[in-house]
C-alpha cells in the first residue's frame, strides 16, 4: 500500500509539473505507464515516465525500457528531431515508412539542417556521449539555451574533442554537469537509455537544469589529516581534511552531535544521490555543550586518495554547487569549508551563523580524547586494533540493557546509579559512556570513530541489523575499507572477553551474521524471474546465494501473501557464508520486507532467515 500511494503520488506531481514546462508545446500525448524493467527506486525513474509521457522516448517491447541499454545513432537522431518539431509547433509525428525505420527521422534532420550528409559512418551502431550532444545542442531554439553556468574547460574536451562547441554549450546551459566534481564528461563513451532520458528532461524543463561551479582537478589528490580548527560560532571542530593545499570538513562531523556537538545549530543532510544539504539553526536555544579537546588530529598524515563526488552541496536552501564534496574510495565524505563560507582567521577557520544566541554553553570534558594519544602505532592497522583493543577492554555491555547472568541486584543498582550520574554531569553521549564504562552498540561504534578522527583515521559508522538493530564500524586502512564490530567483540559475559572475530573483516565474514544497506554486494536494479529456477539447496557462488534468497523471498510471498512472517533456508556447496543479505534492503517484485533475523544455522547446515512485519515482532 505504501508503495502504491507513493507512485500515484509521483505520478500525480508529474501530472502538474507537464503544464510547467519551458515549452509550452511539450505536452502529454501518451499515458503513464510503469516499465517492468524501470522499478520507482531507479534513479531515473521519474525521468523516463515523463520522457515517455511527451512522446519523447518510448519502451523497447514487452513493457520493458531498458533503462541500462545503449542509445544508436538513430536513436539519437530520431530523439532529437522530434525535440526539433515540438519546439517549432510541430507535431513530432516521423515518418517511418521507408526502408529503414529510422529514414524519415534522418531526411527530415537532413531538411532541417540538423544533420549533415556523411556526418556519421552509420545510424546502426551506439552513438558517442560527444555525437548525442552534437545533436542535442540544435534540437532547441537557440534562445533556449540560455547560459546560466560559466564553465571554460573540462578536464577531458579541448578543441580537438569532436562536437566541443556543442558540449560546452549544454554545460553552460545547466542541461549536461558532468560525472564527477572536475565535470569529466568521457566524450567518447557510450550513453544509456536513462541518461539520456534525464538529459531530455532538464531540455524540456528550464527550473531542473543545474546551476554548478566546477572543482578545478587538483595536482594533488593525497588527503592529509589538519590540526587546524573549525570554529562554529565559537563552538570547535576538529577533524578537517587537506586536499591540494583546500580544506575541507568530514559530513559526519556536522551531522551527528554524537561526534561533533556542532551537530546541535549545523544541520548536514544527504539523500540517497548524495547530494548535500548544510543548514544553519540561526536562532539556535537550550543548552549546547562545547567541547574542550583534549586530543586533536595530527597535521599532515596521510589518509588516503580523493576522489571527487558527482553529488552537490546546497547551503542554507540557497544555490546549489557542485564540485564541493570528496570521498576516499566512495565513502567518508568531506565538503569544502570554502563552499559552505567558512574563512580563515589566525591559523584557524571560522563560520558564524547564529543571528541571536538563545541558548547556554556548557563545557565538557574531552574523554573520547583523553586516551587516545597512547593508542597510536605506526600504521593505521595496528591503531585501529589499539583502538578496538583499548574500547573492548575498557567497556562493558550495559547491564541496564542486556544483563548477563549472575548479576545482582546490587550490581545492576550501581550500573544505574551510574548513569543517572553520568546524565547529570555529561550531556554528550559518548562521554557518558566514557564515564560509566558501560555502552551499547551504538555507543561503541561512535567511539571508534571519534578516537580514529583524532588520529586522522577515515571512519565511517554502519547501522543494520544483527539478530535486532545494530551499528558497527567501517575503517580506511591499508587502501581499503574493512569493517569492525568492538560490541560483538565484547560479548556479554560476566567475565572480561577479548575477541577479533569482527575486528578489519570483509564483508564476506560480516554478512555471516549482519545485514546492511551497502554496496559490498551489488544485485541488478531489476528483479528476474529465472532466480526461481536456482537450488537453494546447492549454493556455490555469492552471487547465487544473493539472487536466490532474493527468489525464495518472492515465491514465498507468491504463495502465501497473508502469512506475517516467511522462512528462507538456503544451503551452501562450502562452508562460509556467501551472503548479501543487504540486497534485501532493495524493492524487488515482491519482496518488499520490514523486518528480517536469521543467520547460519549449525544444526542444519544452512541459512535460516525469517521475514516478518516489524509491528509484530
Amino acid at each position: 500500500m505504501k508503495t502504491l500511494l507513493r507512485r500515484l503520488f509521483v505520478l500525480t506531481l508529474a501530472a502538474l509539473m507537464l503544464t510547467q514546462g519551458t515549452l509550452a508545446a511539450f505536452t502529454q500525448v501518451n499515458e503513464s505507464v510503469e516499465f517492468s524493467d524501470v522499478p520507482y527506486e531507479h534513479w531515473a525513474h521519474y525521468d523516463i515516465g515523463t520522457m515517455y509521457q511527451l512522446g519523447l522516448m518510448l519502451g523497447t517491447g514487452d513493457g520493458e525500457f531498458s533503462p541500462s541499454g545503449t542509445v544508436s545513432v538513430a536513436q539519437a537522431v530520431t530523439v532529437t528531431m522530434r525535440v526539433w518539431e515540438l519546439s517549432r509547433d510541430g507535431d513530432g509525428v516521423l515518418d517511418q515508412s521507408g526502408e529503414n525505420w529510422y529514414d524519415g527521422a534522418v531526411d527530415a534532420a537532413m531538411e532541417s539542417g540538423l544533420l549533415r550528409a556523411g556526418q556519421f559512418d552509420s545510424y546502426t551502431r551506439a552513438a558517442t556521449r560527444a555525437e548525442l550532444a552534437g545533436l542535442l545542442a540544435h534540437a532547441l531554439p537557440a534562445g533556449e539555451y540560455k547560459a546560466i553556468n560559466a564553465i571554460g574547460e573540462l578536464p577531458d574536451v579541448d578543441s580537438s574533442t569532436p562536437y566541443a562547441e556543442e558540449i560546452f554549450t549544454l554545460y553552460n546551459a545547466g542541461i549536461l554537469a558532468g560525472s564527477d566534481g572536475y565535470g569529466t564528461f568521457y566524450p567518447d563513451r557510450d550513453i544509456t537509455r536513462a541518461e539520456l532520458s534525464a538529459i531530455l528532461y532538464r531540455m524540456v524543463y528550464s527550473w531542473n537544469r543545474k546551476e554548478f561551479t566546477l572543482l578545478p582537478k587538483p595536482a594533488d589528490l593525497t588527503v592529509y589529516s589538519s590540526s587546524k580548527c573549525l570554529y562554529v560560532d565559537g563552538f570547535p571542530v576538529y577533524g578537517l581534511t587537506r586536499i591540494d593545499g583546500e580544506y575541507y570538513v568530514p559530513a559526519v562531523l556536522l551531522s551527528s552531535e554524537r561526534v561533533s556537538p556542532v551537530a546541535n545549530i549545523v544541520s548536514c543532510y544527504s539523500d540517497d544521490q548524495k547530494n548535500f544539504s548544510v543548514s544553519f539553526d540561526r536562532s539556535s536555544y537550550g543548552e549546547i555543550p562545547m567541547l574542550t579537546y583534549a586530543a586533536v588530529p595530527p597535521e599532515g598524515k596521510v589518509m588516503g586518495t580523493a576522489d571527487a563526488d558527482p553529488g552537490s552541496v546546497q547551503v542554507d536552501y540557497d544555490t546549489t554547487v557542485q564540485g564541493a564534496v570528496y570521498t576516499i574510495g566512495g565513502r567518508y565524505p568531506m565538503i569544502s569549508l570554502k563552499h559552505l563560507g567558512a574563512v580563515e582567521q589566525n591559523g584557524s577557520f571560522v563560520l558564524n551563523v547564529l543571528e541571536e544566541a538563545n541558548h547556554t554553553v556548557s563545557y565538557e570534558a574531552d574523554l573520547v580524547g583523553a586516551p587516545v594519544s597512547q593508542l597510536a602505532r605506526g600504521t593505521d592497522r595496528e591503531t585501529a586494533i589499539a583502538i578496538h583493543d583499548y574500547l573492548v577492554n575498557y567497556l562493558t555491555y550495559d547491564i541496564l540493557t542486556s544483563a548477563p547472568g549472575g548479576t545482582t541486584e546490587e550490581e545492576y543498582a550501581a550500573a544505574n546509579e551510574l548513569w543517572n550520574k553520568a546524565y547529570e554531569e555529561y550531556e554528550l553521549s559518548t562521554n557518558r559512556a566514557m564515564s560509566t564504562k558501560y555502552a551499547v552498540c551504538q555507543d561503541y561504534a561512535e567511539l571508534f570513530q571519534s578516537m580514529c578522527i583524532r588520529l586522522g583515521i577515515p571512519c565511517d559508522m554502519v547501522t543494520g541489523e544483527a539478530g535486532g538493530p545494530h551499528a558497527w564500524n567501517k575503517v580506511y586502512v591499508d587502501g581499503q575499507w574493512l569493517y569492525m564490530d568492538c560490541t560483538w567483540d565484547d560479548p556479554v559475559s560476566s567475565k572480561p572477553t577479548l575477541r577479533y572475530d569482527y575486528c578489519l573483516v570483509g564483508p564476506d565474514v560480516m554478512v555471516k551474521s549482519h545485514y546492511w544497506d551497502a554496496a559490498d554486494y551489488p544485485m541488478p536494479d531489476e528483479y528476474d524471474p529465472a532466480w526461481e529456477q536456482l537450488d537453494p539447496n546447492n549454493i556455490t557462488s555469492a552471487d547465487m546465494f544473493r539472487k536466490c534468497l532474493i527468489a525464495q523471498l518472492v515465491i514465498a510471498n507468491r504463495e502465501n501473501p497473508e502469512a506475517v512472517t516467511k522462512t528462507v533456508k538456503l544451503r551452501v556447496t562450502k562452508s562460509g557464508a556467501y551472503g548479501g543479505t543487504g540486497v534485501l534492503y532493495a524493492e524487488y517484485e515482491g519482496a518488499w520486507w520490514w523486518s528480517m533475523r536469521g543467520g547460519y544455522d549449525k544444526a542444519s547446515g544452512m541459512y535460516v532467515y525469517t521475514f516478518g512485519d516489524m509491528m509484530g515482532w
